[in-house]
């Protein structure tokens, strides 16, 4: 069978015209809507640029409010440790005694008496023995400090009250030598001892 390309040619270029022009208004009609889905899109993608570099600007003011508050607070410590300092010290003055006091020295007064000390042992005290250490405790006077303010009159009482001779025992001097004892005055008592030492 023969194609009769007198009327098969017009048909198909037909045909192939509609085609073209298909596939032309179908360009053409998309193109606008691609180009309205990448203008939507890049909106978006600004809108979320101008979000984070909200974001990163708050995180900024955060980290810098944070950074104030840390000095702030490191200032309130150190004035609050200036404070404690000085109220400590103005109690130490109010009570008689001062900062440096406080501190036992263990090898101070070993070379002072050739042998080791215990802090706060009241035998240390010429003429206190181990029973009138047990007996000022018992009265409350366990450390070098507290005898060093009770007054040698209350020495005298504790003693008279256990019926010992308090002129043999010498409390008078019991005050400050535990003054001397507390304050870490070791070669100063030790010297006064040596001049002072009663046999009991």
């Amino acid at each position: 069978m023969e194609i009769n390309w007198m009327i098969a040619g017009p048909v198909l270029a037909g045909i192939l015209g509609i085609v073209i022009g298909y596939l032309m208004g179908y360009a053409t009609k998309k193109s606008p809507d691609s180009k309205k889905e990448l203008e939507a899109w890049e909106n978006k993608y600004e809108a979320k640029n101008r979000e984070l570099n909200t974001s990163l600007e708050k995180r900024k003011e955060l980290e810098n409010t944070i950074s104030n508050l840390q000095t702030r607070l490191s200032n309130v410590e150190s004035e609050l440790a200036s404070s404690k300092s000085k109220l400590n010290a103005v109690q130490n003055i109010a009570s008689g005694t001062t900062e440096t006091v406080n501190s036992f020295r263990s090898e101070e007064a070993r070379r002072a008496y050739g042998k080791d000390v215990i802090q706060d042992d009241l035998t240390i005290v010429e003429g206190i023995t181990i029973e009138i250490a047990s007996l000022l405790k018992q009265n409350g006077i366990n450390t070098w400090k507290e005898l060093s303010t009770t007054s040698a009159e209350r020495c005298r009482e504790i003693l008279t009250s256990s019926g010992r001779a308090t002129d043999t025992h010498q409390p008078a001097s019991w005050p400050d030598q535990a003054r001397l004892a507390y304050e870490g005055k070791w070669e100063e008592l030790r010297e006064w001892q040596n001049k002072h030492k009663v046999m009991i």
